[in-house]
């Protein structure tokens, strides 16, 4: 058995109609650079929270916002139209003004 690790995990909660769910993801991948690359290259679409924890310091935070920033930069940086539902990620975390800076892809 491994033991638990003093390090931070972030954890992606996507929305589905039929519930909220947690996608599996490998345990190597819950970093924070792996997380903003995952989410800006569309893997999964509806996300709705990121959280970030620590089980050895006991802590929790919603880090929504702050992912949402980091991978709107990236999209920023492509200048790739977005679809509805990167728009809807960026209008829902960071205002509705950083969505609309953004063309709709058809």
């Amino acid at each position: 058995m491994t033991a638990i690790q003093d390090h931070m995990i972030y954890m992606i909660v996507v929305e589905h109609p039929k519930g909220d769910y947690v996608p599996e993801r490998d345990v190597a991948d819950l970093d924070r650079a792996t997380t903003i690359k995952d989410i800006a290259n569309g893997e999964y679409e509806g996300v709705k929270q990121v959280l970030r924890f620590n089980p050895v310091e006991h802590t929790c935070d919603d880090v929504t916002s702050e992912i949402a920033l980091a991978v709107s930069e990236i999209w920023d940086s492509e200048g790739e139209p977005l679809f509805d539902w990167q728009r809807d990620f960026i209008e829902q975390t960071i205002g509705i003004e950083a969505a609309h800076s953004f063309p709709r892809a058809a």
